[in-house]
């Protein structure tokens, strides 16, 4: 037979081979299978510390093809949701089931299907190839780090996901005492605005720092009287973890509130003062910085440490902070005895002056009769609550620390015969008998 005849004849076969594998495709002779899928999601770190650690409320997307998982991973932009697999911005669910992890960390998927031409086991068996993606605030947005295959007809159980979370951990400590005796301050916010980017310098230091607007984390003196407060504060990993692994650090600005409280003193002169408070930077952007008296703007500003050796983070303690009281409140009634009338009267004005009549806030009130019942009491007056600030109290220190205030009152436009106080203390309820000539 010649090479001529023998070439014909070979390539008539590989054209009828060709043309039967294409017929058999035509016909339908895939075969599909099914299987159900089990795993669970655990933290990196801890399994490097030796303890098994499994990351709840997970997102686990299941993916039939590696393109689809891959351009779902390359779509996604950290901190928008919308770039998520099932994100609004996602104009395509390319996944093809997703499941969210337990408490322990385990995710389920059932009715896992695939159509194979070619099984891998003839038509009752078949092996493939499946991919992840798995999603968590604290985590971001994963794939699986090694290959993953499920086999048709049983329970998949696959291997640990092991993952690593954005975020590294610092401790902080410190004391908050009030102004006008050193002693601790119960009930005051600390509010932490962790940095949300930074760089580094040459040197180490932080450099281009992006601080939030809001807190990032918050805690509270103790409430047993020494004014001490902890808290252990996240910090992202930025910005990157080559660098992060050498520093292990971020910057957070450290603010303290209380109600009618301040940490820096702008205009009164009372002589607050706190080691390197930062008064004029206007923290949530309102147009008003400490110094123009949005108080809880003031801030000191403090690193977050993680020991990366110990795997643990560092406490560092923030020097301590005094707030001074500037507002204050006190309450004042009474009755107004007439002397021309030899007994208690209504109808009369009676006006308070803090600190004066003339230049100070006035508060005015006139006396009634009050019916309680059967019995029925004349000369009664209320002027509420009275308010006073810092700026308004005598500059003296001792005064100022006792947030005493001078005030004046008169009967019907003139002085009174007696009964009035010169001065005002805060958090009290005054009760007095005026005497108006």
């Amino acid at each position: 037979m010649s090479n001529t005849l023998r070439g014909h004849r070979g390539r008539l076969l590989a054209a009828i081979i060709a043309a039967l594998v294409l017929t058999l495709s035509l016909t339908g002779c895939s075969a599909v299978f099914r299987s159900s899928i089990q795993g669970r999601v655990i933290d990196l770190e801890d399994w490097d510390n030796g303890t098994t650690t499994g990351v709840e409320d997970a997102t686990v997307f299941l993916y039939t093809d590696q393109k689809a998982r891959d351009a779902d991973l390359v779509a996604f932009v950290e901190g928008d949701d919308a770039t998520r697999p099932d994100g609004s911005s996602r104009p395509e669910r390319l996944y093809f089931q997703s499941t969210v992890t337990d408490t322990n960390g385990a995710y389920d998927f059932t009715g896992f299907i695939w159509e194979s031409l070619f099984p891998k086991y003839g038509k009752t068996a078949d092996r493939n190839e499946v991919f992840l993606l798995i999603y968590h605030p604290d985590y971001g947005l994963k794939p699986n780090p090694t290959p993953l295959y499920v086999v048709s007809d049983v329970t998949n159980q696959l291997d640990l996901l092991k993952i690593e979370d954005l975020w590294n951990e610092g401790r902080l400590a410190g004391t908050v005492l009030d102004w006008k005796d050193d002693k601790g301050l119960d009930g005051v916010t600390v509010n932490f605005y962790v940095a949300k980017s930074w760089t580094y310098d040459a040197g180490g230091a932080f450099a281009d720092v992006v601080y939030p607007t809001t807190p990032s984390a918050t805690t509270t003196t103790a409430p047993n009287g020494d004014g001490r407060w902890t808290a252990t504060v996240r910090f992202p990993m930025k910005p990157n973890r080559t660098v992060h692994a050498t520093h292990n650090n971020a910057p957070v600005r450290v603010a303290f509130v209380l109600n009618n409280y301040r940490a820096n003193d702008p205009a009164d002169g009372s002589g607050l003062s706190n080691v390197d408070l930062v008064s004029d930077v206007d923290i949530d952007r309102d147009g008003r910085t400490a110094t123009d008296g949005d108080y809880k703007d003031a801030f000191v500003s403090a690193t977050l440490e993680y020991d990366a050796v110990a795997g643990e983070a560092k406490i560092v303690t923030v020097p301590a902070i005094s707030l001074q009281r500037w507002r204050f409140s006190a309450a004042v009634r009474g009755r107004t005895y007439d002397t021309s009338q030899a007994g208690y009267a209504n109808g009369v004005k009676v006006t308070l002056g803090v600190p004066d009549l003339l230049s100070g806030t006035t508060y005015t009130a006139y006396s009634e009769k009050q019916v309680n019942g059967t019995i029925e009491t004349d000369g009664v007056f209320d002027l509420g609550t009275i308010q006073w600030k810092m700026s308004d109290i005598e500059a003296v220190e001792a005064t100022q620390k006792a947030g005493t205030v001078a005030i004046a009152m008169q009967g019907n436009d003139a002085a009174l015969s007696s009964g009035n106080p010169a001065t005002l203390s805060p958090d009290a309820t005054l009760v007095l008998e005026l005497v108006v000539p």
